[in-house]
């Protein structure tokens, strides 16, 4: 198997700059190993499907077809199968793309926590990542995972690290932050040490808020052969997006430039441009997943042809003016639930606590995801993304009201179709 990372009409450089790319993999099957498939062909920027337990939210394969044209790349994090001290998992040896019953056309990320929970209680030791189950918490070893990658045979792989969540004021001597960026490198050095399966290895970028440290954690990486990309999963969750991406620009300038990017934490449409001008290639898509659950319907738009001015980037559907509202969830859309059904159905099975509502809304929101990437993209080939980037914060007020979706996800553990988020919904409705 081989992965490899081709720039477009751009010398690679770690300015800040958006630029064009294709993730490119061949991948060797049959009995052998000896029969090589066509190549899968991502178009960057772009991002990698976002799973629960192997399955995108409320989409099960036959109804994600419906939704045209998305990337043909997954991600899956070991946490959601994490409830015992072996996984089931690390015993099934005919490869992760069979065990969730994925299409072998499509590139496989293996990672380790779910980038939408923003709170974690369970603390690393030097030995292991501490993962908390309903089983309570268990040890993720560098050697458990070296284990699972060969098992599983994933595409890509995201080594564990030690990610660093406590609040800012905490961290202002730099002492969790030093460990964090020695335990990271150390369990980069066991777990690409144990591999014999040939993924490649995206390596996290450490080093949180301090300058001294993510330039340390950086030359080490950049001095590295056996990396064939970068994970960006330790910004302090506390620090606004700009401070984020000025610490992973820091990164990135002292990084080879010609290797892929990858973000964690940035799938929010406001900051996936601000991410892209920035140079990173790859995200995750679990923002529609968190839109979805909080009962809304994508709105927003990229380019000129959108509203002139500020407007909601969002319908929400549980508004009791959608009760007679026979019209799309958004004027002109081509996707599936925009096409067979209409506000107020949506509206019904918001208020009934049917599943559909979700599925409907899950298909609808991430059709409207891959349409703006594909404007990025189109964006970028006519070279007018720092401009129609900039309409569009300006159109949605992002400096002040940013996109939040995923923030309040994080906040509570309740789907629309629950009684308490009704009821929560319905509090946030009085004035």
């Amino acid at each position: 198997m081989a992965l490899r990372f081709e720039l477009a009409g751009a010398k690679a450089s770690g300015l800040a700059a958006p630029r064009r790319g294709r993730l490119v993999l061949h991948r060797l099957v049959g009995k052998d190993a000896g029969v090589e498939r066509p190549a899968i062909v991502l178009e960057t920027p772009a991002f990698f499907k976002y799973t629960r337990h192997g399955l995108q939210p409320h989409l099960v394969p036959e109804v994600a077809a419906e939704v045209d044209a998305l990337p043909p790349a997954t991600r899956v994090q070991i946490e959601d199968f994490f409830d015992s001290d072996a996984p089931d998992c690390s015993r099934f040896e005919e490869g992760l793309h069979k065990f969730i019953a994925l299409d072998t056309a499509e590139i496989l990320m293996l990672d380790t926590l779910d980038p939408t929970i923003s709170v974690r209680t369970a603390k690393p030791a030097n030995t292991y990542m501490a993962i908390g189950s309903e089983a309570g918490t268990k040890r993720l070893t560098p050697d458990l995972f070296a284990q699972l990658a060969n098992s599983l045979k994933p595409d890509i792989v995201i080594p564990l690290a030690d990610i660093v969540e406590e609040p800012l004021p905490s961290l202002t001597q730099g002492k969790r932050i030093s460990k964090s960026v020695t335990r990271s490198a150390k369990w980069l050095d066991e777990c690409t040490a144990a591999l014999t399966y040939p993924a490649a290895v995206f390596a996290p970028v450490v080093g949180s808020h301090s300058l001294e440290l993510r330039t340390m954690a950086a030359k080490a990486l950049a001095a590295r052969h056996d990396i064939a990309g970068y994970a960006f999963n330790d910004v302090c969750l506390t620090l606004p997006m700009e401070q984020k991406l000025n610490l992973v620009q820091h990164s990135l300038e002292l990084l080879d430039a010609s290797k892929p990017r990858y973000m964690l934490g940035a799938s929010a449409p406001d900051s996936v441009l601000c991410a892209v001008l920035r140079g990173i290639d790859l995200f995750d898509s679990s923002y529609p997943y968190a839109v979805t659950e909080l009962g809304l319907a994508s709105t927003y738009v990229l380019g000129s042809d959108g509203p002139a001015k500020p407007l909601p980037y969002s319908l929400d559907l549980w508004q009791d003016a959608m009760f007679a509202d026979f019209g799309p969830l958004v004027e002109g859309c081509t996707c599936f639930t925009c096409r067979s059904h209409h506000r107020s159905y949506v509206h019904h099975l918001l208020k009934t606590k049917e599943m559909l509502a979700t599925v409907l809304l899950q298909i609808h929101n991430m059709h409207w995801y891959q349409r703006f990437f594909d404007d990025i993209r189109r964006s970028l080939e006519q070279g007018t993304l720092p401009a129609d980037a900039a309409l569009f914060l300006q159109r949605y007020n992002c400096k002040e009201k940013p996109f939040s979706e995923l923030d309040t996800l994080a906040a509570q553990a309740c789907s629309p179709t629950t009684k308490i988020q009704r009821k929560r919904h319905a509090e946030s409705q009085k004035p």
